[in-house]
């Protein structure tokens, strides 16, 4: 029981984005956004900062969640983690990042920092992204926003009023007072020579499904690791259209110590998928069998021969599972129709306890998630 709630926390601290968990060539570890201690030699006044946020509310929450998620957008990715700062890299190059203050009492300050190879689409991308991400955490009217305009040659910033007040009368640009250079007022998408749609809502798909993939993960690890012999516990074989259903019978079997092997979770991008079956299949103790609308897929009548006749060999369990939307007269293979199943139509006859039941041989009362 102390292994599985250490697994459900582990789980929990990264759904709630307080961690990420990262792959190191020694193992995975979980990094905490909040609570680094390598002090910044240039903080609290970074190089390049050019935007600035007020907000109030769960300050170190709402930043840690931040910090995970746009390491999981896709097209972030962490560089260095600092206290109360982290920055991020892209494909194309440039340094994006942001220094937190926090006053301790619910209200924050968020300057973000670029470097000068920084992309300025991109720069538009990290700041709108943090933008909504503050709208949806922060106190409601409490978020403040301003741009810091430098000028490009000698670095002297121009005052907050004189940027309102040049832009109040229409004017977008302004001469710097030490050096006369001419410097640019535009902000936001004045600043781009091409419109670029808004990819908030890809980021933050792609950052949903990234941390849930990272509990998953995390999960299975641990249930490996609590397992002496890091065998799995059941396969989980499915046409892909029931994916998503079937997904959520592993989490649950997950939920229940038990270690099941979908193909999402463990197939390694770039590998031959037959050969890690065939890999797997001597250590796997049970195979749940899912039936749904959409009938038996292709593959999984491959797959079912070579679990049939292994299993059969040693003497495993080949559950066939009903998903909800199985049709009343479902077409299974012949061997399947003699197996008992498990019906997930019938909610009555606790599918889940009696999913459990074949793959351990125990009676097991499920964990309602």
């Amino acid at each position: 029981m102390e292994k599985l709630l250490l697994i459900a926390m582990v789980e929990d601290l990264i759904l709630h984005e307080i961690a990420l968990r990262e792959a190191a060539d020694d193992g995975a570890y979980l990094i905490f956004p909040a609570q680094s201690t390598r002090e910044h030699p240039d903080l609290p006044d970074p190089e390049g900062k050019a935007i600035i946020f007020n907000f109030d509310g769960a300050v170190l929450g709402i930043y840690a969640s931040l910090a995970v998620r746009l390491s999981h957008s896709g097209m972030f990715r962490m560089k260095e983690l600092w206290k109360d700062a982290v920055s991020y890299t892209t494909r194309i190059g440039g340094t994006y990042g942001m220094v937190l203050h926090n006053s301790g009492e619910g209200r924050g300050e968020l300057t973000l920092f670029f470097t000068k190879d920084a992309r300025e689409e991109m720069c538009f991308h990290f700041e709108e992204y943090i933008h909504a991400h503050l709208r949806n955490r922060a106190l409601p009217e409490s978020l403040r926003r301003w741009r810091i305009f430098a000028c490009p040659r000698c670095g002297r910033p121009v005052p907050h009023t004189y940027v309102l007040g040049r832009r109040e009368r229409g004017l977008d640009k302004i001469n710097c007072g030490v050096c006369d250079t001419e410097i640019s007022l535009l902000d936001g998408e004045e600043r781009l020579n091409v419109v670029h749609k808004s990819l908030v809502l890809e980021m933050d798909m792609t950052a949903n499904t990234e941390r849930d993939l990272g509990a998953v993960a995390s999960v299975r690890q641990g249930l490996q690791d609590s397992n002496a012999a890091g065998d799995f516990d059941v396969f989980l074989c499915h046409n892909q259209e029931d994916k998503p259903e079937v997904k959520k019978i592993g989490k649950l079997l997950m939920d229940n110590g038990l270690a099941p092997w979908l193909d999402e979770w463990e197939l390694r991008p770039g590998f031959p998928w037959q050969r890690v079956l065939e890999e797997q299949i001597t250590h796997i103790k049970s195979v749940a069998v899912f039936v749904g609308k959409n009938g038996v897929g292709p593959w999984q009548h491959n797959e079912l021969d070579a679990f049939l006749r292994e299993f059969v060999s040693r003497g495993c369990p080949v559950i066939p599972v009903l998903l909800a939307d199985a049709p009343r007269e479902p077409a299974l293979p012949v061997f399947l129709k003699a197996m008992t199943w498990v019906d997930f139509r019938q909610q009555g006859s606790e599918p889940m306890e009696r999913l459990i039941w074949g793959i351990t041989g125990k009676r097991t009362v499920s964990r309602d998630k």
